[in-house]
């Protein structure tokens, strides 16, 4: 039976792709490291690594190995979390990973029902920009992570769960004269005037976000020319400005349970399948996820599906 007694030394070299990275990132000198890599190809009599590429890939066989450590960790963690008891105060830790507008949205309705059901967990909560939730997510610092996520994008090493798939709204100014034409349209039953929005200011979230990326491809799409532009990281922040008469902006559907301290704010579904983006359970792979957290997990998953389907019969 072959053992690794040091199986973090292969996983971090597979994470970091590069030898010396890695040996930096484990305190060790970068030919101890070389060395125990080729030893441990040696004695599975397999090459793991394509030292061809920069950075290093995994061959099949690596895969393979990657996969069964995985799976041997996996299988340890829940040993040790069966063998505590499901009630003792670390199995009761959940530490969850979220944008700070869609925590401030969910987590009073979320949080209530999940402490119902288990009154003594402790909670951590971890609000961060959407793109930073990932990275969150794969340093282990969280169980996982609630995020919006782009149809294509490479979570290779992380499991994603599709919660619901939101629509993304334009949201305008009643007061706004284009506002007046998308309301007459709309009510008449004709398409929205989209060129109506070229020139106006738009008011958008970063290219860096999810949602500002599927807004811009969107408006390129439908070649609609917008020159004057203000970028922010925050929805409340785009909401209030949009509601001060500053311009015109787009939001996930889950934002109306925000938006509606705003009432000047009139709100059009696109329907377009361009503005549909899947909000999204993120966890690391062979992750053992404790009997609290996935309640938690189920309570995110009812109460996120029940807000849009009451956002889509407020705008049917």
């Amino acid at each position: 039976m072959i053992t690794n007694r040091n199986p973090e030394y292969f996983l971090t070299v597979a994470r970091e792709g590069n030898i010396s990275h890695a040996a930096q990132k484990l305190y060790i000198s970068q030919p101890s490291l070389s060395q125990h890599i080729a030893k441990l190809e040696e004695s599975l009599g397999a090459k793991l690594f394509d030292r061809s590429k920069t950075p290093l890939s995994l061959t099949p066989a690596g895969e393979l190995y990657r996969n069964y450590l995985e799976s041997s960790d996996f299988l340890y963690r829940k040993f040790e979390a069966d063998l505590s008891g499901l009630h003792t105060q670390s199995a009761l830790n959940v530490n969850i990973g979220f944008g700070s507008w869609r925590g401030s949205i969910l987590l009073p309705d979320i949080l209530p029902e999940f402490l119902g059901l288990h009154p003594q967990a402790q909670v951590f909560l971890h609000e961060y920009p959407v793109n930073e939730l990932a990275p969150l997510v794969r340093a282990g610092d969280v169980d996982f992570a609630v995020m919006n996520t782009v149809p294509g994008s490479v979570y290779d090493d992380l499991v994603l769960e599709t919660i619901v798939y939101e629509r993304i709204l334009l949201v305008m100014n009643r007061r706004d004269k284009a506002a007046q034409q998308f309301i007459w349209a709309r009510d008449a039953g004709e398409p929205l005037p989209l060129k109506d929005l070229a020139g106006r200011r738009l008011i958008t979230l970063s290219r860096s976000l999810s949602v500002g990326r599927l807004v811009e491809n969107y408006l390129e799409k439908n070649r609609i020319p917008v020159s004057n532009r203000i970028s922010a990281t925050n929805n409340t922040t785009v909401l209030k400005l949009v509601a001060a008469g500053m311009g015109f902006c787009f939001l996930v559907e889950t934002g109306l349970v925000d938006a509606k301290r705003y009432p000047n704010l009139i709100f059009f579904d696109m329907r377009s399948e361009d503005l549909m983006l899947p909000l999204s359970l993120c966890y690391r792979k062979g992750t053992y996820l404790s009997p609290a957290a996935q309640d938690m997990i189920r309570v995110i998953f009812s109460h996120s599906r029940q807000v849009v389907e009451n956002n889509r019969r407020l705008l049917v």
